[in-house]
């Protein structure tokens, strides 16, 4: 049973978080479910980055290897070329 004591040192001090506190301490609390709501669309949006960054960097090394092979054919081009440059 609270004392009127206990029932002074309990305070509840509502904030636009409802933060419930005991003795100046928070002890718990609930989010408006507009921040719940942003808190699952900000987890969305990283999620959705991190699918990005990973996409990009596979296009990188994808644009990276078709730079190597247009620079090896070029190379094939021209020896081509220069060995029938010398035939009569």
């Amino acid at each position: 049973m609270l004392t009127e004591k206990d029932a002074s040192d309990n305070e509840v001090i509502e904030t636009s978080e409802r933060i419930v506190e005991d003795k100046g301490k928070a002890v718990a609390f609930e989010h408006d479910p507009l921040v719940l709501i942003l808190q699952e669309q900000l987890a969305t949006q990283k999620a959705e980055q991190e699918l990005l960054k990973e996409e990009v960097k596979h296009l990188t090394e994808s644009q990276h290897h078709v730079i190597q092979t247009q620079e090896d054919i070029s190379s094939k081009l021209d020896a081509i070329l220069a060995f029938m440059s010398r035939q009569p």
